[in-house]
């Protein structure tokens, strides 16, 4: 068993002052539009830098004809230089059991997290929360190895764990409260303590929120046409409501997560979009009219149907973000916990689409085979695989495997595994587990379909 080792950077030692000068710096910039530099300092690690981009609900059968058609080139660039593959999910197909799966390599039998809440002895049920998680996350292995980890938007990471590094962890995903517009689909949730680590971040990347007020009227025009929505009705106007948080919390985490990335050195970065997830329930209907019998009129396809489309070249270009900030040594890993198939649910006509067990890897850069087609990999395989991306020794008792048929023969001879028996299990968080907002997020939950 390895021994856990004090912290290279210590997180609480490098100031905050510091800290907030950098990122109140990025935020003058991402607001005046000035491009930020490339980033500077790295951590001290062995190897490049390894980043890893979640993109929920992200399917093949979307994005493919978009590269056909060359609208997403940089995830054309990923697969044509890189290897891909149909990455299987599990089931049931909760994202906050599938999420932790990835990071933690073992399944939701191990590491405890089932769905988006918890039973209660009194038969209640409360969501779920990081200090319910029975397993070692990328977060606390990386630093038993001298190693740090960056964490931006994951699910199940409230409330955020000292680590070696930095997290911004997602309070709530996939909801926010529709009566009084507070916001908890997976962002910045204002008097709710222990959001990040360290603590005081929290503060300090306050002006990198975006609300969804504040969207700048020609991103939103880019997935629809504002002024054709007023004769849409009220399903189809939540719909729209609804989408329209998640792109801020995707913006949101995009601000945040660039500023942390070009300033802060870490060897595994990992960061979560969710936007696709809610516009893949939401406007599958009106993407694909004919997959069922939706009753979606010619004026609803219209205005509604490009979508799903135009939010993944919105995703693409947010890659290209993080790819041209890549160095020779550095390897990009972009995955999805699942892929999307038409449904019909009586009801419920703002959910038009569910999960199905396809979704996406796709790996670029060091190490990684050109032209490369990965085959039969699983949500447990994405662990195991980025910690041999970092020269990380396995534990025994991983359940997935490295994906050696990603990366070059040469490079695989040289980087092959090193395995210890287990890791050290990390301690619960301390803190809150549960919140004054808990009653409207079951309640929201339950109009969702998610609990009953």
């Amino acid at each position: 068993m390895p021994t856990l080792v004090r912290p290279l950077y210590p997180a609480r030692n490098r100031g905050a002052a510091a800290l907030t000068a950098v990122v109140l710096t990025v935020a003058l910039c991402c607001c005046s539009g000035a491009s930020e530099p490339s980033p500077g300092g790295r951590s001290g690690g062995a190897g490049g830098r390894v980043v890893l981009i979640g993109i929920d609900g992200a399917d093949w059968r979307v994005i493919r004809p978009l590269m056909e058609r060359g609208e997403t080139p940089h995830l054309s660039r990923i697969v044509a230089e890189g290897s891909s593959g149909v990455l299987r999910s599990m089931e049931p197909s909760a994202s906050p059991s599938l999420w932790t799966t990835v990071a933690t390599g073992v399944g939701p039998e191990r590491h405890g997290i089932h769905g988006f809440v918890v039973p209660e002895p009194s038969g209640d049920v409360r969501p779920v929360t990081s200090s319910m998680r029975r397993a070692p996350a990328f977060w606390n292995i990386l630093p038993q190895f001298e190693r740090r980890a960056g964490v931006v938007g994951w699910l199940v990471t409230w409330p955020a764990e000292p680590i070696d590094g930095f997290m911004v962890s997602a309070y709530l995903p996939y909801l926010f409260n529709w009566s009084t517009g507070r916001p908890l689909k997976g962002t910045i949730v204002a008097g709710i303590p222990q959001q990040t680590y360290p603590p005081e971040l929290i503060d300090e990347l306050a002006p990198l929120k975006v609300a969804p007020a504040d969207l700048d009227p020609a991103l939103l025009a880019r997935f629809y046409d504002p002024s054709r929505i007023a004769g849409l009705g009220r399903d189809e106007l939540e719909c729209i409501e609804g989408f329209r948080w998640s792109v801020a919390c995707d913006e949101t985490y995009r601000h945040i997560g660039l500023a942390l990335f070009d300033r802060e050195p870490v060897d595994l970065f990992a960061i979560y979009f969710g936007g696709a997830d809610v516009a893949s329930h939401r406007f599958w209907k009106f993407a694909n009219p004919e997959a069922m019998a939706y009753g979606v009129t010619e004026e609803e396809a219209a205005v509604l149907g490009r979508v799903i489309d135009a939010y993944y070249i919105h995703l693409d270009a947010m890659i290209g973000e993080y790819l041209q900030r890549l160095g020779a040594d550095d390897t990009l890993v972009i995955i999805s916990d699942h892929g999307f198939k038409p449904v019909l649910i009586p009801g419920r006509p703002t959910t038009s689409a569910h999960h199905r067990m396809e979704g996406i890897i796709a790996l670029w850069g060091r190490g990684i085979r050109r032209g490369g087609t990965i085959d039969a990999a699983g949500l447990l395989d994405v662990l195991p695989t980025l910690l041999a991306l970092l020269d990380v020794p396995l534990s025994m008792d991983l359940e997935g495997r490295v994906l050696e048929q990603a990366f070059e023969p040469a490079w695989a001879l040289d980087h092959r595994p090193r395995f210890v028996d287990r890791y050290q299990v990390a301690e619960s968080p301390r803190g809150p587990d549960a919140s004054e907002v808990d009653p409207n997020v079951l309640e929201r939950l339950r109009s969702l379909g998610y609990i009953d």
